[in-house]
């Protein structure tokens, strides 16, 4: 019964993850991504291909998390781990990924 839960929370959480990258994908103006800090239009060369980017890395985001939602009915222990190095790791890659979006998209 614990699995089940941990899958539910797992998947919520990566669907939640897919439905803000599908909002940023569809959204007009710049997408934020620190605590709702809003980015002027003016500091963004493409803001569709901008939002898109940003998107795409929250929907990679989610990709861990269903995957261990799913190996938690077989293995709890590496769900936890993949829960683990999500939150490490995939913090700290998902911090060098947006600093590359800005590279790309940012108006110097």
């Amino acid at each position: 019964m614990n699995n089940g839960i941990y899958f539910i929370i797992m998947w919520s959480a990566a669907v939640l993850f897919i439905l803000i990258g599908i909002y940023a994908m569809n959204r007009k103006k710049p997408m934020w991504l620190w605590g709702g800090v809003q980015i002027p239009e003016s500091k963004i060369k493409d803001v569709k291909a901008y939002n898109h980017a940003i998107g795409k890395m929250w929907c990679v985001c989610a990709i861990p998390l269903f995957i261990g939602g799913m190996i938690a009915f077989f293995s709890p222990a590496y769900s936890v781990l993949i829960f683990a190095l999500t939150c490490t790791v995939g913090i700290a890659l998902v911090v060098w990924r947006y600093h590359k979006i800005e590279e790309t998209y940012f108006v110097s």
